[in-house]
This record gives C-alpha cells, structure tokens and sequence, in this order.
C-alpha cells in the first residue's frame, strides 16, 4: 500500500504520496492500455513528464497518474479557481499560481507535498514576448526552489520568490549594437541558458526581422544560477531571417543537452551540450526522441519523412523508411509524431470516427507497425502527445470530453 495524506476541508482538494519505483520507456506501442477524465467539466488539460508517469495540468489544478496503469498518483485540486500552471524546467516542482489571490504554490514533483507558498503578484511582469498566449506559463518555468529567474527584452533576472526583490541582473545579454532581445530560457541546477539574437534595423524603417537574407547573430548564453556570472557563450546562427531565430525556443534533454526548436519546417533542429557549449545542428531533422541518458538520438526528416536513431557524433545506427503506400498523408505531415526507440508514432490532430480501421494512430516501427483504433469514441480530437516512463500519454478530447489515454 501506497502511503497517501490528504487534505479537502473548506479548500484544495490534495493528495500526496511516497515515491516510487519509475517504469521503463516504451520502445514501440500496440494498444490503448488505459483511459482516464478528469474530475468535473474540463476540456483542457496539458501534460508534463514525470518520473513514473505523466503530470496532467488542468484549469484547476494538477492530477499526476502512473504511465504503467493511469492510476492517480497524487493530485491537488482547487475547486473554482482559474489556476496557472507549469513544471519547472528542473522537472523537480509543479507551479500552481492563482491570479486572483497571488498565491504562488510549488509541490514537489515526485510526492505531490507542498514545498512552498508564497503570496506575490507575478502577473504584471512583462515578459520578453508578451504576446504569446502562455506567456505567465513560460515564466513559471524559470521558477527554482525559493527564487525566480525570469527573461526581459533583453536582460535575464533573478528574484527572491516569497518577497519579489532582486538578487541580481543581467543587462544586455545579447551584446547586441543595435536591435535584439533575449528569446527564450530554460533555468536548469547548474546553468541558465539563455538564446539570444542580434540584428541590424535601420532607422524610421519598418522591422526587417522578416526579411529573407536580413543578417543576424544567434548566441546560446550560459549564465550562474547563483549571480548571474557568465560561464560561456556560443554562437549559433542559424535561419533564413531574424525572424526564425527570434521565435525559436529551448529546453532541457537528458545527458546535460539543451534542444534548440526552430519551429519552422525544413530549418531543422539543434542541440547544445552544456558541459563543453558545442552547438550540433540537424539539417533537415526533427529531434522526436532522446535516450535517457542523452547518447542516442531520434531524428524525423522533415523533408524525406524517414526516422534514424544516431548518435551525438552524427554517425546513424539505425534507420526506418516512411511506408509512404499505408500511410495517410494528413497523418504525417499535419498530424502529432512521438518519437520511440523502435519507430515514430503518427496520430491524427482530428477524426470524425476513431474506430475507422484507417486509425487515429499508427506506429510505424523498424520491425512491424500497428494500426489503433477507438470503438469507444467517435469524434477525437487530440491535442498532445509525449513519450512517459510506462506509456505514450495522449491528451484528447473525444465527443466533447477531455482526457488522457496511456498506449503501450
């Protein structure tokens, strides 16, 4: 028996537990192996890793279930409050802030215990693009045990989290003459990367960032956790125009890897070790899939559709040819792709029927493939995709019910 605590009176419905013993990764996929809805009407829920399983975010809370079984692990839950949320980059806490009362909560990832809560409006920050619609959840992932760091247009900043001072700053990170900002983050124990860009715009002109040929400067920046010092900087530019480099995004890969995300087709995927700053650029690949320990890597072309397990050096292991003939076009190219040791995962973004022998999913797999279906539902709509220890976890909604089904 699983020691349990919990807590529902007059407030946050929480659960917590002792950890446990984490699954093993699925290398390939054949079945639904088990269903879960979260409590009450919500149709939104987001999904985060974990050590055993997978963290389903929701409007109102947070429900961590095992990948192996879907059973719920832990869980806290506030009732009719409008919750912001978010996992750290450090994989260690779950962020729950409430906007209405500016009470920030951080439970402990593997336990479901509440390591902190502190009362301090983050809301107002203004972050670099405040324009993205979950720009407050982005923020939250910079967020630490006691302190927070946060990115500017083109400064990085760390405050202490229970009284919003400052600890320290870093002003232009970008090093930039001209126009520039920071990009993205990701806040990991050692390091803080930063990826920056640099252009020239000339002045009382319209903004060249979107201009094909329009030089600019990409830099990958490692700064202190503790002070902010600088530990290394790497230039990395890669694009068409600023405007590529400008949107791109970073996060954390086992092994001491951070992936540079383009999110432009046909640019390709980078990837950064931080021990030693060496920048590694895919050309045309897609990074779907890291071994645990960050050696091997699972490359999708986004040009020729085919799938190569590869080492950090380039040099390919193995590779597996799109089955162009049994595969639906739209699946592939305007679909979900997870990718797995033994194959890549292709799942319909929308069906009207999911128990069409077509499939809303098929593993294509370097030994067989396998095609899924759902008598159960009949419109399915799937929103995410993430290979968890025990399971690929896949956020759905299905005639108008959100959910969360575990393939294995």
């Amino acid at each position: 028996m699983v020691p349990m605590v919990g807590c529902s009176v007059l407030g946050p419905e929480h659960t917590a537990r002792e950890p446990g013993e984490p699954p093993e990764y699925r290398s390939s996929v054949t079945e639904i192996a088990w269903t879960w809805e979260p409590p009450g009407d919500l149709r939104d829920v987001r999904l985060r890793e974990m050590d055993e399983g997978i963290a389903v975010l929701t409007a109102d809370g947070v429900h961590a279930l095992s990948g192996e079984s879907g059973e719920e692990l832990w869980s806290y839950r506030d009732r009719g409050q409008s919750l912001v949320s978010e996992v750290t980059d450090s994989g260690e806490h779950v962020v729950l802030y409430d906007k209405d009362t500016s009470r920030t909560t951080l439970m402990e990832m593997a336990t479901g215990r509440v390591a902190h809560e502190f009362e301090s409006d983050l809301s107002g920050v203004e972050y670099t693009r405040e324009h993205e619609p979950f720009h407050l959840e982005s923020a939250l992932r910079g967020i630490s045990g006691e302190t927070w760091i946060v990115r500017w247009e083109d400064s990085v900043s760390s405050y202490e989290l229970s009284t919003g001072e400052p600890l320290w700053s870093v002003p232009n990170v970008p090093d930039c003459s001209d126009a520039g900002q920071v990009d993205s983050l990701t806040v990991q124990t050692d390091v803080v990367v930063a990826a920056t860009t640099c252009f020239e715009q000339p002045e009382g002109e319209e903004s060249v960032a979107w201009t094909v040929g329009q030089d600019f400067t990409s830099e990958l920046v490692g700064l202190s956790p503790d002070t902010g010092e600088e530990l290394w900087r790497v230039e990395h530019s890669i694009g068409r125009m600023p405007h590529e480099s400008l949107e791109r995004t970073i996060s954390s890969r086992p092994g001491g890897l951070v992936h540079i995300d383009f999110h432009y087709r046909g640019i390709g995927d980078s990837l950064l070790d931080i021990k030693d700053g060496a920048a590694i650029h895919l050309d045309t690949g897609e990074l779907v899939w890291t071994s645990p320990d960050g050696t091997g890597l699972g490359v999708w072309d986004t040009e020729t559709g085919q799938y190569r397990i590869e080492d950090l050096s380039g040099n390919v292991e193995r590779v597996l040819e799109r089955q162009v003939v049994p595969m639906k076009e739209n699946m592939v190219v305007e679909g979900h792709r997870v990718g797995l040791e033994e194959g890549v995962l292709y799942l319909e973004d929308w069906m009207e029927d999911a128990s069409d022998p077509e499939g809303f999913a098929r593993f294509e797999g370097l030994e067989d493939s396998v095609v899924l279906t759902w008598d159960d539902a009949v419109g399915l709509s799937v929103i995410n995709a993430i290979s968890v220890p025990g399971a690929v976890a896949v956020a759905y909604v299905a005639d108008g019910q959100a959910g969360v089904m575990g393939l294995r």
